[in-house]
C-alpha cells in the first residue's frame, strides 16, 4: 500500500509541476515548414516580457526578426546584408572585389573574402600532412572558431592562414544553434582559398545539420536566419526561404555542395556520424557515399532505392549515425521513437577498417566531455561542448603532427593522446 502510495503522489507531484510551469512560462508547437502556430500560449510571464506576446494563438505566423550582423548573402552580382542596427541592404558588387564580412569578434571585427571563380568538387582521399588539425561541432560560434584557430597558429589576428602547408580539417555541424553562422561559413571560405595558394588545404566535411539547411530544415536556425531567408527569398515559408539560401543560385549554396561528407586522409577516416557495419557489408566505397550524399543536396530527403537510403537515413547515414557513441541517453531515446538499434562492436569496428584500409575513424557529432579515444584507439571522438568567448580553453580539437595524436586547446596546450 506504501509504494501504491508514493506512486500516486508521484503522479499527482510530476502532472502538477507540468500544468503550473506551462501556465506559467507557457508552451507553443510550431509547423517549422510553413512557419505557423499550430498552438501558442504564451505563458503568464508574457504579461511582462518584451519579446513574448501575451495570450493564445492558433495557425497564426510566428513573428520572427533580424538580430544584429548577418551576411552577406551573395546571389551572383547581388549581395544582402544586414547591419548591426538590423537594417536590411541589397547592393550590386563587383565580383573581381574583395568583399567584407563584419562580426561581432571583438579581435576580428571585419574580414573580406575574394570570391571564387568556379566551384569543383572537392578529391575524398589524400596523403597525411606532416601537420592536420582537426575541429568539429562549432554550430555558429565564432569566437570560439577564431580562439581555437589563432591559439594553433592556423591563422593570424586579421583570420588570414599561417598554417603553410597544413591541413585543416572542420568535422561537420558549423552551422546551426550559434548566432554568427554566416562569418564562421564566410571564414571557412577565405581560409580554404588562402590554404590552397601557401599548398595547405581546408577539408570542410558536412554534418547532418549542413545537410538538413541545405534541404530547408529550420529546426535548429536563429530565428534571424529565418526573417533572412524571408526577407530575400520573398517567400513566408520558412522551409523554402531556407532552401533559397543555400540554393545553387547562392555563393555558399554552390560551394557547400562541393564538400563531401567523409574524406580518408593517410590511415584516418573523418565522418561526422559514423560508419557502421551496413556501410562495410554493402561494400560502399567513399566515393560512393559522397556520390550519393552529393545527389540528394538541397533536393529532399527520400531515396530513391534502398542502397541510397542507408546513405540518408537519419539513423545509418554517415553524418548521423551514432553507433560509434552510442551512450544510454540515445539508446533510450532511439527506444522512445520505437527505433532498435545496438552499440557497434570491436569486431565490427575492425571489420570497418579493414574495409576501408584505414587504422582510425574520428567523428563528431555526439557530445564527449573531452578529447578521448574509444574502440582499443581506433575511434577518436572530437566533439566537445566549446568555450562561448575567446581564450576559455574549452574550446578543443585533434593534432596530428608528424603521425603523433593530440589534443589541443584555444590557449595553445597541446597534450599527447595515449594512443
Amino acid at each position: 500500500m506504501k509504494i501504491k502510495k508514493w506512486i500516486k503522489w508521484t503522479v499527482i507531484v510530476v502532472a502538477s509541476y507540468f500544468i503550473l510551469s506551462t501556465l506559467y512560462f507557457g508552451y507553443d508547437d510550431i509547423d517549422s515548414k510553413k512557419g505557423i502556430y499550430n498552438f501558442y500560449w504564451s505563458g503568464i510571464n508574457g504579461l511582462w516580457k518584451k519579446d513574448k506576446p501575451f495570450g493564445f494563438r492558433i495557425n497564426q505566423p510566428v513573428e520572427t526578426s533580424f538580430d544584429g550582423l548577418d551576411g552577406p548573402y551573395i546571389f551572383g552580382d547581388r549581395m544582402f546584408t544586414i547591419k548591426k542596427d538590423n537594417v536590411f541592404e541589397e547592393k550590386g558588387i563587383d565580383r573581381t572585389q574583395e568583399i567584407a564580412v563584419e562580426t561581432d569578434c571583438k579581435e576580428l571585427r571585419m574580414f573580406k573574402i575574394s570570391l571564387k571563380n568556379q566551384y569543383e568538387i572537392e578529391k575524398d582521399q589524400y596523403k597525411m600532412p606532416e601537420k592536420l588539425i582537426a575541429i568539429s561541432d562549432i554550430e555558429g560560434n565564432f569566437n570560439a572558431f577564431y580562439s581555437f584557430l589563432l591559439a594553433n597558429k592556423v591563422i593570424d589576428s586579421n583570420g588570414d592562414w599561417i598554417f603553410e602547408d597544413g591541413h585543416l580539417v572542420l568535422n561537420g555541424d558549423f552551422v546551426d544553434r550559434g548566432n554568427q553562422v554566416t562569418q564562421v561559413l564566410w571564414l571557412i571560405y577565405h581560409l580554404e582559398n588562402q590554404a590552397t595558394q601557401k599548398g595547405g588545404k581546408v577539408h570542410f566535411i558536412l554534418g547532418n545539420h549542413e545537410i538538413m539547411n541545405l534541404y530547408g530544415d529550420v529546426s535548429y536556425n536563429d530565428f534571424k536566419y529565418i526573417e533572412a531567408a524571408k526577407r530575400i527569398s520573398k517567400q513566408n515559408s520558412w522551409e523554402t526561404g531556407l532552401k533559397f539560401l543555400y540554393s545553387q543560385n547562392s555563393e555558399l549554396g554552390q560551394w557547400l555542395r562541393t564538400k563531401n561528407v567523409i574524406e580518408k586522409i593517410g590511415p584516418a577516416i573523418f565522418v561526422h556520424g559514423g560508419l557502421n557495419y551496413f556501410h562495410a557489408e554493402g561494400r560502399y566505397s567513399i566515393n560512393e557515399i559522397n556520390s550519393i550524399s552529393r545527389k540528394y543536396y538541397g533536393t529532399g530527403k527520400h531515396a530513391a532505392n534502398k542502397r541510397d537510403q542507408l546513405i540518408l537515413s537519419s539513423t545509418d547515414s554517415p553524418y548521423w549515425d551514432r553507433r560509434l557513441n552510442f551512450e544510454l541517453k540515445y539508446k533510450i531515446l532511439f527506444k522512445l521513437n520505437g527505433i532498435s538499434m545496438e552499440k557497434t562492436t570491436q569486431d565490427q569496428l575492425d571489420n570497418i577498417l579493414n574495409y576501408y584500409d584505414a587504422q582510425k575513424i574520428i567523428i563528431g557529432h555526439s557530445v564527449v566531455d573531452d578529447i578521448s579515444p574509444d574502440y582499443n584507439n581506433k575511434v577518436i571522438k572530437i566533439d566537445i561542448k566549446h568555450g562561448r568567448e575567446l581564450r576559455t580553453g574549452k574550446t578543443k580539437g585533434l593534432l596530428i603532427e608528424n603521425n603523433i595524436y593530440y589534443k589541443t586547446d584555444d590557449l595553445g596546450n597541446k597534450t599527447k593522446l595515449n594512443l
